[in-house]
């Protein structure tokens, strides 16, 4: 019996022993205190992007666990080590809320605790003022397309600015030039001029990069001639530079160039509507102004006049109506012949897309029987305003804004049908618009700066073309 007492004390004084070592182990007395040995401590981030915690947490005793805690963005994580090592690389993604407010500073602690129950506390601070827009790029010449006849030198000219919160380089890449430049601030210009001796086809590609590494390009050609040769050939009743820059698309309208031998580069026809008497128009060489080439009405009838403004005489055309002119720049002549078309007209056309108002509560995504939200669809088509003289002829008012409901592309199509797609119309270049296309062509999508303005759309059925002209 005594034996048995023996045993069991024994048994219980090892319990005691095991259950003392297992909350030493809970609890050791260590000297040591956890830290970071880096931290990413400053974040830029936006509401509703997703940024990093990163760093690394060291401690000789051993990593038990890191805590995040943020109560105003529902933040409260730990993690708790698997395995107890004396370093842990930390990299935890998190999102900010949608919700949050643009350029407020948030500052975040992040606990460390070893494994003797020791905690350090560091905080990184998040400012939700990141830098995710490109730079701004205007070329104000050579214009892109212009036609430039080589002279004495300096056939091509550069004035380019690019605009940022906070720049870093700009490169210019072409046959011509290469050039890579470190720049800063918020505005730098660029001005150079090239001595071109060879008549070509000239292209370049302009990259400017801010410090946050958000790249912009743009991209345009030159052509440069030893006569007056052309590539392209546009027609316009506007009278200023800006007037042929402020649309969306449509402005100057593209000509047709002959592809007959002997008359490639020298023989444009356009078709015209003129709304009415006496409407004036010129030819551009160039579409985004009236310089280096614009043509007009010679002093004697039939006969070109060359410019490089709006002083140029226009084109008269004396009625209301179509007309086909044709120009010929190697005799400097040109002919204006009226025309009555024959194709089809429509009983009403409609404008179908995202981000198109026609009023404050009236869109493109209001269904036009329930009111419902239905977003390029034909059940929610608006109607363009046929016009009094013209048939073929088209106009509707709108504001353009990025429709807060759907998450699609703020754009648009045509059609005819306020009960089917068909027939319909849609636009031949995605970024640059020259014509409607029936029955094909590819969806347009409005460019941010479009947004949040006010633009009459001209939609003309024959000619296929719309312009969105601003108001």
């Amino acid at each position: 019996m005594i034996k048995k007492a023996l045993t069991l004390t024994t048994i219980f004084l090892l319990l005691c022993s095991l259950i003392q070592s297992c909350n030493d182990d809970e609890s050791l007395n260590v000297d040591s205190t956890p830290e970071f040995t880096s931290l990413v401590s400053t974040v830029s981030s936006l509401p509703g992007q997703t940024f990093l915690f990163e760093g690394v947490v060291s401690d000789e005793a051993g990593v038990r666990s890191v805590n995040l805690k943020y109560e105003p963005w529902f933040l409260n994580k730990t993690i708790i080590r698997d395995s107890i090592t004396e370093t842990y690389e930390l990299s935890y993604k998190f999102k900010v809320p949608d919700d949050a407010i643009e350029n407020s500073v948030h500052v975040i602690p992040l606990t460390i605790t070893n494994i003797g129950g020791k905690s350090s506390v560091e905080e990184v601070t998040v400012t939700l003022d990141q830098d995710i827009d490109g730079p701004q790029i205007q070329i104000a010449q050579p214009i892109n397309e212009a036609t430039l006849p080589i002279g004495d030198g300096d056939e091509i000219s550069f004035d380019v600015t690019v605009t940022d919160a906070e720049l870093a380089e700009l490169k210019i890449e072409s046959d011509l030039l290469n050039e890579v430049l470190p720049i800063s601030g918020t505005s730098y210009n660029y001005t150079n001029s090239l001595d071109v001796a060879i008549p070509d086809k000239y292209f370049f590609t302009i990259t400017a990069t801010d410090v946050s590494g958000n790249v912009s390009t743009e991209t345009f050609a030159v052509n440069v001639v030893d006569e007056l040769e052309f590539t392209n050939m546009y027609v316009t009743d506007m009278t200023s530079d800006t007037e042929l820059v402020s649309d969306i698309f449509g402005v100057p309208y593209k000509t047709s160039a002959s592809s007959e031998t002997n008359e490639t580069g020298y023989v444009f026809t356009a078709r015209y509507y003129a709304p009415t008497p006496n409407f004036e128009v010129r030819f551009l060489a160039q579409k985004g102004s009236f310089s280096p080439y614009a043509f007009g009405a010679g002093a004697d009838s039939g006969r070109l006049a060359i410019g490089s403004s709006s002083d140029v005489a226009p084109i008269v055309l004396s009625e209301v109506g179509y007309y086909e002119i044709k120009m010929d720049l190697r005799d400097l002549t040109y002919s204006i012949t009226p025309y009555t078309p024959s194709d089809d007209t429509f009983e009403q056309v409609y404008i179908i897309g995202t981000g198109i108002y026609i009023n404050e509560t009236e869109s493109t995504c209001t269904n036009n029987t329930d009111g419902s939200l239905q977003c390029w669809n034909f059940a929610s088509g608006k109607p363009f305003q046929k016009d009094g003289n013209n048939p073929y002829l088209w106009t509707i008012d709108v504001s353009l804004k990025d429709e807060p409901l759907n998450n699609g592309a703020n754009g648009f199509i045509l059609n005819a049908n306020p009960n089917g797609w068909s027939p319909f119309w849609r636009i031949d270049n995605p970024n640059d618009p020259e014509a409607t296309v029936p029955g094909g062509g590819v969806n347009y999508v409005f460019p941010d700066s479009a947004l949040d303005k006010e633009y009459r759309f001209v939609f003309d059925t024959h000619l296929n073309r719309i312009a969105a002209l601003p108001r």
